[in-house]
């Protein structure tokens, strides 16, 4: 099921990112939802397309933006292009971590940066804010923790 059906749609999506309408069109598909989660599955595939985020982050200023990733060197790259206040205030860059009950270290580059928080993964005791999800059917609900620039988030392994 999953290759007939997910895979293919996942493969669209990702080539869909070099359209040169794509911008308009996530900023058309946000259009005025309070809250956005970039990539239910994947990541960032180069500068480039963190860049195009940032574009549709800046045109969608009434949208709160999360995007969490594993590119670590993606964002410190952006940093370095586009300087330490390059993030919009409606952007929120969670770096993931790599291993459950290891707590995510921001390198140094990246420490201090607004708009850059990590998400901790745990299997007993949470490194962080602890996020409900698995204890609500696996939706946010009213929780919007993850869209806070200030919170560490810590996900139950799963």
């Amino acid at each position: 099921m999953y290759a007939a059906t997910i895979e293919p749609a996942q493969h669209a999506r990702l080539e869909s990112i070099n359209d040169p309408l794509w911008i308009d069109s996530m900023v058309n598909l946000i259009g005025s939802d309070a809250f956005f989660r970039w990539h239910d599955s994947g990541d960032l595939q180069d500068l480039e397309h963190l860049e195009k985020i940032v574009a549709v982050c800046n045109a969608t200023p009434k949208t709160r933006h999360w995007l969490p990733t594993r590119e670590y060197g993606m964002v410190k790259a952006y940093i370095a292009k586009h300087g330490r206040n390059a993030i919009p205030q409606n952007l929120v860059i969670r770096l993931s971590a790599m291993y459950p009950d290891k707590p995510v270290i921001i390198p140094a580059s990246l420490k201090g940066i607004a708009g850059i928080a990590a998400s901790n993964v745990h299997t007993a005791k949470p490194i962080g804010t602890d996020c409900n999800a698995s204890k609500q059917g696996g939706a946010c609900l009213d929780c919007r923790a993850c869209w806070d620039r200030k919170e560490t988030i810590s996900y139950a392994m799963h």
